[in-house]
């Protein structure tokens, strides 16, 4: 049987060492699947593929060992559970993210909402994209998700604030003795005082305070342009310091947008970026 190989790829069908043996990769949005589409992915690799499920590396599922002529069986076996395929070959890949302000006592921002909307917006988008191209999304500066190692990587971040009107301050120091900047200096009294512009937003003076007298006043993104590890890994360049949900989905599509635009064939974003310039290329994203 004579299978375009590029285009099945294209559709999540990827053609393993076997002859006209596949893996069939199964999206899964944010990393989350429930129960029953769990049980139905089982059933699916014993019916049409080895019996085994793997992980990916970006929170996807595949199930090996399937034929060609199982294609369309394994399709609307998908459907049926509320599932599709995971899109490869040079087209946005599906968003990873952390678990976010949603479960984890780091978090910072709502990571599993903005990954939601970028996929949504973006996946399996091609466009005549030169290379791959992949998006992360973390609540905090631990960075579980990676976002420095994306194309396009949103970090969660704070904006502090101090008010006494929300918790009294005691002068303990603890704020500036958590802050990695410098960013927040003591007075006479032991009041702190933030300089934003030496704040790098990562929370943990908020996380820190004992009497919340700094609290956050708003939740954001940092953002990372250009990052890729493979045979040359490279970390993102920080593009932007604090945005909201609306910017950060905006910046996404226009940064995939951008790539398409000035990018070569066979060329990762990054390479864009050092060929044209990263200035030249942030300025064409942030507009």
């Amino acid at each position: 049987m004579a299978v375009d190989e590029a285009t099945l790829k294209g559709g999540g069908f990827i053609k393993l060492r076997e002859p006209e043996i596949f893996a069939v990769r199964i999206k899964i949005p944010v990393g989350d699947a429930t129960a029953e589409q769990l049980r139905a992915i089982s059933r699916i690799a014993d019916d049409f593929g080895d019996g085994t499920v793997h992980l990916t590396v970006r929170q996807c599922l595949e199930v090996r060992g399937v034929r060609a002529e199982s294609f369309d069986a394994v399709h609307a076996a998908l459907a049926a559970a509320g599932l599709g395929t995971g899109a490869c070959g040079p087209r946005v890949r599906v968003p990873v993210s952390c678990p976010g302000s949603t479960f984890c006592k780091r978090g910072l921002n709502d990571t599993r909402a903005l990954a939601a909307a970028l996929d949504a917006s973006l996946y399996g988008r091609g466009d005549l994209l030169p290379h791959k191209f992949k998006i992360g999304v973390t609540g905090c500066s631990a960075s579980c998700a990676k976002p420095q190692e994306n194309d396009v990587g949103f970090q969660g971040a704070v904006r502090p604030v101090f008010d006494e009107l929300e918790g009294a301050c005691i002068a303990c120091g603890v704020c500036a003795d958590a802050c990695p900047t410098g960013a927040i200096t003591l007075d006479a009294e032991g009041r702190p005082h933030i300089d934003l512009a030496l704040c790098d937003h990562d929370g943990r003076c908020v996380q820190a305070c004992p009497t919340r007298a700094i609290r956050a006043e708003a939740a954001g993104w940092r953002v990372f342009l250009g990052g890729c590890f493979g045979k040359n890994p490279r970390l993102g360049v920080l593009a932007e310091t604090f945005i909201d949900d609306h910017e950060a989905l905006r910046i996404a599509d226009s940064a995939v947008d951008a790539y398409r635009r000035l990018g070569v064939k066979g060329e990762r974003l990054r390479d864009t970026m050092d060929r044209v310039g990263h200035d030249h290329f942030i300025e064409e994203v942030l507009g």
